[in-house]
């Protein structure tokens, strides 16, 4: 928790200052959010070229691990072979995601530990950022939280592709997705606003890389 303090402090001042421009910390939270995007972009094209390139070995890296099945340690070495002979980093595809964990955290420790997003709205539909966001009525004093829902959707929809080819990757696309709904789904409306606008943004992204992509090259 500590080691993210420092992040949190940097998260609560650029917060404090974008709401000082819109007035609003909903939309403070989505602009917060393609700040990051702009920022990772460098790296999430490079991450995007090299998962196409592990997509277009994976006929290559099945044939390997078919004759190596019985054998591991052989199957690995020459695994990194391959990588190698094409100037593939095959955890590059990991290194976006990792990187935002730490923002996560310092956002998740922010949003416990402050007052900021208490009784703040957004859109007329979310009356507290800091709280679940209650959305959907389901008579009484229950309701249904809508934004991991959809934050969830989203992932989904950004790893879709990707991982279409691979059964196993499909299966922990569909597992990862459902387990993210279940671990934001009690967390502030504010925290899933920004995971969901950034996924969001990924899909956009991605879109926009594979239909610029061939041009560019």
């Amino acid at each position: 928790m500590e080691i993210s303090r420092p992040i949190s402090i940097g998260l609560l001042y650029v917060l404090q200052t974008l709401y000082r421009i819109v007035h609003n910390y909903g939309w403070a939270l989505v602009i917060f959010a393609c700040l990051i995007k702009l920022l990772f972009y460098p790296l999430t094209r490079s991450s995007m070229k090299s998962m196409k390139q592990m997509q277009e070995l994976q006929p290559k890296i099945n044939a390997l691990r078919e004759k190596y099945k019985n054998d591991p340690q052989r199957l690995n070495v020459e695994l990194m072979k391959l990588y190698k002979q094409q100037g593939i980093n095959p955890m590059s595809g990991c290194l976006p995601i990792l990187l935002q964990l730490p923002i996560l955290i310092a956002l998740f420790n922010l949003f416990r530990t402050t007052i900021i997003l208490r009784q703040a709205p957004f859109l007329g539909i979310i009356h507290d950022l800091s709280m679940p966001d209650r959305i959907i009525p389901l008579g009484g004093s229950h309701a249904m939280n809508l934004l991991p829902i959809l934050m969830g959707i989203t992932m989904f929809l950004q790893q879709r592709k990707t991982v279409a080819q691979d059964p196993r990757q499909k299966f922990m696309a569909y597992f990862m997705s459902i387990f993210m709904v279940y671990i934001f789904y009690n967390l502030s409306a504010g925290l899933n606003l920004y995971y969901l606008t950034f996924n969001v943004l990924s899909i956009l992204q991605d879109q926009w890389l594979k239909l610029s992509g061939p041009k560019r090259e």
